[in-house]
């Protein structure tokens, strides 16, 4: 009984021709939107339904049908997405056919209006608040998709069923919270937020109170020698090192290929002379006449052009790469200069006395 249902919805647009906007199609699109209508509304009745959404979005999107999306909002009904298929529904609803609609057209839209009135009263309502966030920008995530900041504190319409919100505060662990609603059921979800641990404050450009010590009674005063200095990369040579190991990386790819390029060229003079006996201690063969000895001299002076190229990019190459090497290594390994020389002093406060000093 449902098949028979749900086929005329998928087959009734192209039966009776109806509005302009189909006819506007090519013969080809409205075939093909039979077809995945068709299959569509077999894969419904057999209770595929995330199938039938997407064969019958597609012929949707070739040739709009309101038996279309009626099947549609059907089969996300079926699969719980309540919201979705309300919205499906909407479409259908506030669609204003033409006169010459045809009948299956005003039996789907008249048919959206009786099951929106079923579908809209089951969707559930959540509130996500969040405590102790005010002023602070925190990420919130339901069913692993964010949520706008004007959803949140308020209302939302959601489909009945298990649900994970999850926050992100900055600096901490993320908060995961579930949560379960019924059918048309309304529920506020409240999750404090903990403070996000607070940043240690930077150090002044003098080091104060960093590498000091002190002996004796009282208190530190306040003025201290500068600290540890921390190690700056030099970025010329860094840079230098990087630049220098690409070229030399370079040329010894590039020599290896003229190296191996030379060695080919060789065999072929090779391979030539020894075809045509031009080495020959009894002398050359009856084959090798002027014309082969030029090749072979030709190849001969090329293979040596393409080995002498090769060498010179293959040692060019080294040394850079060994050079860049070893800027890179002496600048990643370099250890800072101290900033200030170790020194000792007395002082006096007025709880006590004693001696201070850096190293």
């Amino acid at each position: 009984m449902l098949l028979r249902r749900c086929v005329p919805f998928a087959a009734a647009l192209f039966l009776l021709l109806p509005t302009g906007e189909v006819l506007a199609q090519s013969d080809q699109d409205r075939a093909a939107a039979r077809s995945l209508a068709t299959q569509g509304a077999e894969a419904f009745t057999s209770g595929r339904f995330d199938e039938a959404i997407d064969l019958l979005g597609r012929a949707e999107a070739l040739v709009h049908a309101p038996t279309h999306l009626l099947l549609i909002a059907r089969a996300q009904t079926r699969l719980g997405r309540l919201v979705a298929a309300k919205e499906t529904y909407l479409r259908i609803v506030r669609e204003e056919l033409p006169p010459t609609a045809p009948s299956p057209f005003k039996k789907a839209q008249q048919d959206a209006r009786e099951e929106l009135a079923a579908v809209d009263p089951r969707i559930a309502s959540l509130r996500i608040a969040l405590e102790g966030a005010a002023g602070r920008k925190i990420v919130v995530k339901l069913d692993g998709q964010p949520v706008a900041d004007a959803l949140l504190g308020v209302h939302r319409p959601i489909d009945p069923g298990n649900h994970v919100v999850t926050v992100y505060p900055p600096g901490l662990s993320p908060i995961e919270q579930a949560v379960t609603l019924g059918d048309g059921e309304r529920k506020e979800l409240k999750i404090p937020v903990p403070e996000s641990p607070a940043m240690p404050p930077a150090p002044d450009a003098s080091g104060e109170g960093q590498g000091t010590w002190s002996s004796g009674p009282g208190e530190i005063p306040p003025e201290g020698p500068p600290g540890k200095p921390e190690r700056k990369t030099n970025v010329l040579m860094l840079g230098g090192g990087i630049a220098a190991a690409a070229l030399g990386l370079g040329g010894v790819v590039v020599g290896s290929v003229f190296l191996a390029k030379g060695g080919s060229t060789q065999q072929k003079a090779n391979d030539l002379s020894d075809t045509y006996r031009c080495e020959s201690q009894a002398g050359p063969g009856a084959g090798c006449g002027p014309l082969i000895q030029q090749q072979i001299k030709r190849l001969d002076a090329d293979a040596a052009d393409q080995q002498t190229t090769g060498a010179i990019n293959l040692i060019t190459g080294g040394v850079l790469l060994v050079g860049g090497a070893t800027l890179i290594v002496l600048e990643l390994t370099s250890k800072p200069e101290p900033s200030s020389s170790a020194w000792v002093a007395p002082y006096v406060t007025p709880t006590g006395l004693g001696v201070r000093g850096a190293f």
